[in-house]
């Protein structure tokens, strides 16, 4: 049921809505029709001609899905739940993965895993074998390399959400006699599904709009980015037009599939804020399987990293000698601190991230406390246009804005965006909006309106209310979605290396442009310090997300 809108809420309503229209709607229609004459013959084309990338792409999606899904929420629960050795040091490890950029981590798996990779090098000498009896290549590869990238969604997401389960649900459940399997099953799941649904949207969107790992991995399989980027460089526009059509409209079915399941499958119960920490569950111990599965694929989270610290420590050129033979050194530091432009990169990246980050809290908290909690008509069509960038991919978002800032406009307010340092952060933001609204959400749904309305009841204002009750409850999952949003903003690349021009050269362009020179311990080195800056960023917002939970 659909509220009366007062004017305060109208006022802020204003702000997403100029988002939205403004740098979502506004330059994906002027992409489309500065490809109109030719668009309709390539759209016909299209579906005779590019089914098997457009199967791959859903089929892609959904099992990166489904399996992130499983092993995400399973992590979160023992993690939340259980007590085994190192603790707080595990917990820390299972984040690694979203501290590695997309380049990064793709090109991390390529070092370890690739044909002279350092795990492959490893096994040859250990066993004396000539080749592997592996190749690290085609749909395995890029299925685990998703995997490694996005369960981080779902165990941030779910332990956002288990840090307002309930607990007393939870302890009558035990004290009524039902088994450990049908609690967790009857009444943690259920609390669950809101953050579930909502880490299972961008997860899908991220794995439809993922264009590293398939370019890398691929081979001759065929996905909607990667057909997207080959029709752009081979100046075909309308076709590349016309699959980005296609990939926004497949990431606008989901959400629309996804909203239906939440609508029927509403969740009714609901964190009044007096959650306990301490239930039935809590002292129970993993036992030593549980304990060595931890530890094992802690090790395997650990393994890109490993390899991307030990490339940037060992002499430049190592990749094509024996490079277990070869001496530690810090001659690839030394040569990156010594390059008088070595602080240029890493500014214009965390500056613009938090740029991006801020733009990203103002729109999306509005958003989804206008959607959520005042239920304003049209809210589903705000959330869908929000939610578009995630499905479509970094090229197809950098072109639409270079087409439609090059000329001033209301939304440029009257300048020239193209070639500026603000166009940056600005896609940035529009990029990683639906990880701040979908966070959002899913914390606000969770919450039990009764408090709400109790403190209406008693004379506060909505400003108030939402100060004193709804920000204290939803302020984890802010906090985990601006850790996400500043984490793929400072390693973005795909948009960026459209956008940028000589002076607002970022992290992610140097570790490229270094890979291209062939100086592998160059950009092994930067991605390191990379690595350690977001690992920085983490550590103090799950010690924030502690603190305020």
């Amino acid at each position: 049921m659909q509220n009366k809108i007062s004017v305060k809420s109208l006022i802020l309503l204003l702000i997403p809505i100029f988002f939205a229209f403004g740098y979502i709607v506004y330059p994906l229609t002027t992409l489309f029709l500065q490809s109109a004459p030719a668009f309709t013959d390539s759209f016909g084309s299209l579906l005779s001609n590019s089914a098997q990338p457009i199967w791959n792409s859903i089929a892609l999606s959904l099992i990166t899905v489904a399996g992130s899904c499983v092993i995400g929420t399973v992590l979160a629960y023992m993690v939340y739940y259980y007590r085994f050795p190192m603790k707080k040091f595990i917990s820390a490890i299972l984040l690694v993965p979203i501290a590695a950029p997309p380049l990064v981590g793709v090109v991390s798996f390529l070092f370890l895993l690739g044909e002279n990779g350092l795990l492959t090098k490893f096994i040859i000498a250990i066993t004396g074998m000539q080749t592997v009896p592996f190749i690290f290549d085609g749909w395995t590869a890029v299925i685990v390399v998703h995997l490694y990238s996005f369960y981080p969604y779902f165990y941030l997401f779910a332990s956002s959400a288990l840090m307002k389960t309930d607990s007393n649900l939870i302890d009558a459940s035990y004290s009524l006699g039902a088994s450990k399997f049908r609690t967790v099953f009857k009444v943690i799941v259920p609390q669950l599904l809101p953050a579930i649904a909502g880490a299972s949207l961008i997860v899908f969107m991220a794995s439809m709009a993922s264009f590293s790992a398939p370019f890398i991995y691929a081979g001759s399989s065929k996905f909607l980015t990667t057909e997207i980027y080959f029709a752009k460089i081979n100046g075909d526009t309308a076709y590349s037009a016309a699959l980005a059509v296609i990939l926004t409209l497949m990431s606008l079915i989901f959400l629309l599939l996804l909203r239906a399941y939440r609508k029927k499958n509403a969740v009714s119960a609901k964190t009044k804020g007096s959650v306990r920490v301490e239930t039935a569950l809590s002292h129970e111990h993993s036992g030593f399987a549980g304990t060595l599965t931890l530890g094992v694929f802690s090790i395997l989270i650990l393994l890109p990293v490993a390899a991307l610290v030990y490339l940037s420590l060992i002499p430049e050129g190592s990749l094509m000698r024996n490079f277990f033979a070869e001496p530690f050194t810090a001659e690839n530091y030394t040569k990156v601190f010594n390059d008088p432009a070595f602080f240029e990169p890493f500014y214009n990246s965390i500056v613009m991230s938090v740029i991006a980050v801020a733009l990203v809290l103002i729109v999306g908290v509005i958003a989804s406390w206008l959607i959520t909690k005042k239920k304003i008509s049209g809210g589903g069509l705000l959330e869908s246009i929000l939610s578009i960038p995630y499905g479509v991919p970094g090229t197809v978002i950098a072109i639409a804005f270079i087409l439609s800032f090059s000329l001033p406009s209301v939304f440029s307010f009257f300048t020239i965006l193209a070639g500026t340092f603000w166009i940056l952060p600005l896609a940035y933001a529009v990029r990683n909006v639906p990880l701040m609204t979908q966070s959002v959400m899913a914390g606000l749904s969770s919450i039990d309106p009764s408090l709400e309305e109790a403190s209406s009841t008693l004379g506060a204002s909505d400003s108030r209310t939402f100060a004193k009750i709804t920000a204290p409850l939803v302020m984890p999952s802010v906090i985990h979605a601006s850790m996400l949003v500043f984490i793929a903003c400072v390693g973005e690349f795909v948009s960026t290396i459209l956008l940028y021009t000589f002076s607002t050269k970022t992290i992610s362009v140097e570790i490229y442009s270094q890979l291209r020179l062939y100086n592998t311990g160059a950009a092994a080195a930067y991605g390191v310090i990379l690595f350690a800056v977001v690992m920085v960023v983490v550590f103090f917002s799950r010690r924030t997300i502690e603190k305020s939970s």
